[in-house]
């Protein structure tokens, strides 16, 4: 029988702690930083090549929240509204309240639970006096309590898209309602990879810990912006699992390019790609779904050159980037990792584009250096996951 009573009283006696913590010793006004609990019921979306349990699957969710609610001090927090920034806990228990204990417990072995977290931000759409209506963008990481059918590793990538409305019921107090998508897979890192996207309502209560005023939409700016530039190298190397022979690859990619730091908000850039791919050993086992009946060349080594163009939204020394590429050269031609084979996507031949979204953090005093994590992808598969060092060896 799964319990996790303990769970959640752990996440209660943390929020009455750090609330008990700023009533004792945090009465003058300064940054405004929160602490937001709520509680999320949806259902998942049925894969119709895969698991009919999942039809009409409702389950729950335990959210935990810490954030600071910007009010216009840094130049670009004004063009995006004055957002929240923040990091969420999110434990689910894949089992429906209004289930039998026997089907809760079948629900329970054949998905385990799941703990994310990840980093958001939620800026709005609309703001007038005590009521907001927002949207948010989170990436991070889930780990599964146990090994299952749809996602095959526990720790995945962590995808959240959400969009509600906030209500400012006191200067310490906000009630918020949202509804929710996640998506969690693993990125082709491992078979089989279903995912589990899930929809679901939240209500949660936001408690701020110091008093604070519901921050104006927009606010003037206070200097002088001046665009920026700079080129840069990365590295970034990521592993997948191919479909067609069973074997997983290394896959590294490095590139050259240029940016322009466009607004506060907004960065623009190109820049030149190569990957290589090499095959490094067999999977653990093969299974025969993912055999379509012809025979395929085992390819060692594949590469590729592509030109790729991406904007990035910047929030200070953090960055959420997007982007698409187009392929130059490829050899050999007219093959790829992530589409030959039975249930590879619904892609039937070899792209000439890929996409990619991930989020990069600049490091050091001029923010030269900079680290982070994306998913390359041909629509809607997944090619790799990639992690990036990159350098800007000139800024002028």
């Amino acid at each position: 029988m799964c319990l996790f009573s303990k769970t959640k009283k752990s996440l209660c006696f943390l929020t009455v702690f750090l609330i008990s913590l700023n009533l004792q010793g945090q009465q003058s006004k300064s940054a405004d930083y929160f602490v937001e609990g709520g509680l999320r019921y949806g259902y998942a979306l049925h894969h119709p090549e895969a698991f009919v349990y999942l039809k009409d699957f409702w389950f729950n969710s335990y959210e935990l929240r810490f954030g600071l609610q910007t009010h216009g001090q840094n130049a670009w927090e004004r063009p995006l509204g004055n957002p929240i920034l923040g990091v969420a806990l999110r434990f689910t228990d894949y089992r429906d309240w209004f289930d039998s204990r026997e089907l809760q417990k079948q629900q329970c072995d054949t998905l385990g639970k799941n703990v994310a977290i990840f980093g958001y931000v939620q800026a709005p759409i609309v703001r007038f006096g005590f009521f907001t209506w927002h949207y948010q963008i989170g990436m991070g990481a889930g780990v599964f309590t146990k090994m299952n059918e749809l996602v095959s590793m526990r720790v995945n990538p962590y995808i959240n898209l959400q969009s509600g409305f906030d209500f400012r019921l006191s200067e310490r107090v906000d009630l918020a309602v949202n509804a929710n998508f996640t998506h969690s897979s693993n990125a082709s890192l491992n078979f089989p990879n279903w995912g589990i996207n899930e929809i679901q309502g939240i209500a949660s209560v936001r408690y701020h810990l110091n008093a604070s005023e519901n921050p104006k939409r927009k606010t003037a700016l206070a200097e002088n912006f001046k665009p920026s530039n700079a080129l840069f190298f990365t590295v970034d190397p990521g592993w997948l699992w191919a479909r067609y022979n069973n074997y997983y690859y290394i896959k590294t990619g490095v590139s050259a390019g240029y940016e322009r730091q466009l607004l506060p908000i907004l960065r623009m850039g190109a820049s030149l790609e190569f990957h290589i791919s090499k095959s490094i050993s067999p999977t653990r086992e093969y299974q025969e779904i993912y055999d379509d009946g012809n025979s395929y060349k085992v390819h060692d080594v594949l590469f590729s050159s592509a030109a790729f163009a991406f904007g990035d939204l910047t929030f200070g020394r953090f960055a959420l980037q997007v982007g698409a590429g187009a392929y130059l050269y490829r050899t050999p031609a007219d093959f790829d990792l992530a589409q030959t084979g039975a249930y590879s996507g619904t892609l039937d031949t070899m792209p000439g584009f890929y996409e990619k979204v991930g989020l990069k953090i600049s490091l050091g005093k001029q923010q030269r250096h900079f680290v982070g994590a994306s998913i390359r992808a041909h629509f809607p598969v997944a090619d790799y996951l990639a992690f990036t060092y990159g350098y800007k060896f000139w800024k002028f």
